[in-house]
């Protein structure tokens, strides 16, 4: 990895994280490692369901 990558790179905004790749400051190989660490917490999403005519 290189020495700029840490895990601090992906709590940033996607467009940082972008001009990082196309700087040369982190590589996709190491974007995509650290996206593997991420872990899946899809399980604490929860379903809203908005009704349009309360809505307004």
């Amino acid at each position: 990895m290189s020495k700029k990558t840490n895990t601090e790179a992906l709590q940033q905004d996607k467009r940082i994280i972008s001009r990082r790749l196309l700087g040369g400051e982190i590589s996709e190989k190491d974007l995509q490692s650290l996206l593997k660490k991420i872990p899946d917490v899809a399980e604490n999403a929860e379903v809203i369901t908005i009704d349009e005519d309360e809505a307004m």
